[in-house]
């Protein structure tokens, strides 16, 4: 059998003469680079795909542009699927189907300025999903106010008017079966360590009703508008910022419930 050895010599003059060509009309160094490695190959060897200009986005190399690129997406489909655990019953199928996308999807984005887009969509995400979960809490604190005024009003014939409020400002602070508090013009609600486990929780301890706190014997809390290590006081006592992505004015207290 006779075997031309004329093919393959072809296909490697065709591919140099392809990345030369490109060279001279004025592409860059990368492209020939990313094009030098796909031209002459079979489509069972490798898939085309568009050249990436890795010196554009202030990268070095290619090694470096393809690490960072790795890095992002892993952080992306990380915030997502957080937001998801934390907020997934209070969001809308749309908001579901937009975490989900960058939860499954995060590998289809293909150019840094596709994935440096998505943390502020997410951010933006999370800020109205908070909103969602604080009034959902709020009107189920109502719900549970309400049915305790009636039980009380057919256990004792009489409901103080101010009943209704126990939840949102009452002595003890922000509780478990309340879930929602105000307490000197901020909104308290909770998140839970059994759904957003925090890289530090390991340092903290829970109290008897089932906050975490640190060694110095603050509350953690998340807290967007404030900066992290900084202290205030909230409806238990003294807090410290540990975490953020609350919207403005709002204390999440981080519990074991």
């Amino acid at each position: 059998m006779r075997i031309d050895s004329r093919k393959p010599k072809t296909a490697a003059l065709s591919a140099a003469l392809t990345v030369a060509l490109l060279a001279g009309a004025g592409a860059t160094d990368a492209h020939a680079a990313t094009l030098s490695d796909t031209v002459g190959s079979t489509p069972s060897e490798t898939t085309l795909v568009q050249p990436v200009d890795y010196r554009g986005d202030g990268y070095g190399s290619m090694q470096e542009w393809n690490a960072s690129m790795e890095a992002k997406r892993d952080s992306l489909e990380m915030r997502a699927q957080i937001i998801m655990n934390m907020y997934g019953d209070y969001a809308t199928d749309d908001e579901r189907a937009v975490l989900q996308g960058c939860i499954d999807g995060a590998g289809s984005l293909l150019t840094m300025g596709e994935v440096d887009a998505k943390p502020t969509e997410l951010d933006e995400l999370r800020a109205a999903l908070e909103d969602a979960k604080c009034e959902a809490l709020e009107a189920a604190a109502e719900a549970e106010a309400a049915e305790a005024a009636q039980a009380s009003y057919y256990n004792a014939g009489y409901t103080p008017p101010y009943a209704s409020a126990a939840s949102y400002a009452n002595g003890s602070g922000l509780t478990r079966s309340a879930g929602v508090n105000n307490y000197n013009g901020r909104r308290e609600t909770y998140y839970s360590s059994n759904v957003l486990y925090h890289y530090r929780t390991g340092e903290w301890t829970q109290d008897s009703e089932g906050f975490w706190r640190d060694s110095d014997g603050y509350y953690v809390v998340a807290a967007g508008d404030m900066a992290q290590g900084s202290t205030f006081t909230g409806s238990k006592g003294d807090c410290k910022v540990y975490d953020s992505g609350c919207a403005a004015g709002t204390t999440d207290y981080y519990t074991g419930w």
